[in-house]
């Protein structure tokens, strides 16, 4: 094996370096140019995408709010029906509590007692049995 610096495999390296690094510096350029079309594609595609979330992020808050105020008019309506539903059912028994109080006062008078007026306790609570 020489000592000397200039012989041997390593002093044929710096020649064939300029070959190599050459050639690795083409292929790195040549991929660099290759994927940018691709990068800006993607970059395009992107806000393309992006575009496209917010278009539908809007049509679906409109929707939403569209749906939203027809919820609400619908439970105004329903609950406008239910308070003439109420108001109805009201009316049926008032009508029959005043009915009730007249036959109550119709039977009181047959009776002969007005209506709080005492009557013998007796005679209502303690019925005795014939026999």
């Amino acid at each position: 094996m020489s000592t000397d610096p200039g012989s041997g495999p390593a002093a044929e390296e710096p020649e064939a370096q300029p070959g190599v690094a050459d050639s690795l510096r083409a292929a790195v350029e040549r991929t660099m140019k290759a994927t940018a079309g691709s990068a800006a594609t993607t970059a395009e595609r992107a806000g393309e995408l992006v575009d496209d979330v917010v278009r539908r992020g809007r049509d679906a808050r409109g929707e939403l709010a569209r749906r939203g105020q027809e919820a609400g008019a619908g439970l105004a309506r329903r609950g406008q029906e239910a308070t003439g539903e109420v108001g109805r059912r009201l009316e049926l028994l008032e009508g029959r509590l005043a009915e009730l109080e007249d036959r109550l006062a119709g039977a009181e008078a047959e009776v002969g007692g007005a209506p709080g007026a005492e009557t013998d306790p007796s005679s209502e609570s303690n019925p005795k049995a014939e026999g």
